[in-house]
């Protein structure tokens, strides 16, 4: 399954080869990779290069290294943060901006919400109505981090109808860098109340299972939260702030 590394970047070709074995299949989700002595002799290379592979491994978040008598190096299935923290990575330096956001907002949440009024089953339904309700709860007694949660939480149980997990990967995604917005401009109190009855409107669509009608209410939405943002952001500007 393995060979040994080549004398130039020698760490980055471990992580590639066993990328590569957890790609084709040849090592699963809880599969323990082999020893660190046999890995040493296999790659041919040190103890702190083999080391540094590992690790980096683990941070992309292909492996789990546990300690003690049963420990070792074993594959994980990797999850939604740890592949949002990817992208969070690659856009770092491409200067975002609420444009951008509400464009590819535009795009895949209209699709997903017309898309999930055909395939909604009665207990996503009952999930939707459960968050709206404890959402109106929260946001009078609650904390802001906590709403702001729940309004991602929306859009996660929309986009998941349909279990395409490249859409649900991308809107929450975007979700958590709306998120990251909101708490940068902190939009007041009227606006939350918009974001609810906004969502209110999307789940009353779905109910109905009126794809068209749950398309434009998510379309509203997304239009109203992306101008009352730029809005905020405009006096922010031309505060000099």
């Amino acid at each position: 399954m393995f060979e040994a590394a080549k004398s130039n970047k020698i760490s980055a070709q471990i992580v590639d080869q066993i990328r590569k074995a957890i790609f084709d299949g040849n090592l699963k989700p809880g599969d323990k990779l082999p020893s660190e002595k046999q890995l040493i002799e296999t790659f041919r290379v040190s103890r702190a290069t083999l080391r540094e592979a590992l690790r980096s491994l683990e941070v992309l978040g292909f492996i789990e290294i546990r300690k003690g008598a049963a420990g070792g190096a074993f594959v994980v299935e990797m999850d939604m943060k740890k592949a949002r923290e990817g992208l969070i990575n690659f856009f770092h330096f491409k200067d975002l901006s609420l444009h951008d956001l509400t464009e590819v907002r535009l795009v895949l949440e209209a699709y997903t919400a017309e898309k999930a009024a055909g395939a909604i089953t009665a207990e996503d339904l009952a999930r939707l109505k459960k968050l709206i309700d404890d959402s109106d709860y929260v946001r009078k007694h609650g904390t802001r981090q906590e709403y702001r949660q729940m309004e991602i939480e929306f859009h996660r149980i929309i986009a998941g109808v349909n279990y395409n997990p490249i859409l649900m990967l991308i809107i929450d995604f975007v979700e958590n860098l709306l998120i990251d917005t909101k708490e940068l401009l902190q939009p007041g109190e009227d606006f939350s109340q918009r974001v609810q009855t906004a969502h209110k409107r999307i789940y009353k669509a779905l109910l109905e299972g009126d794809g068209q009608k749950a398309r434009e209410a998510m379309v509203k939405h997304v239009e109203q939260v992306s101008n009352d943002l730029m809005a905020i952001q405009k006096k922010r500007d031309l505060r000099g702030l």
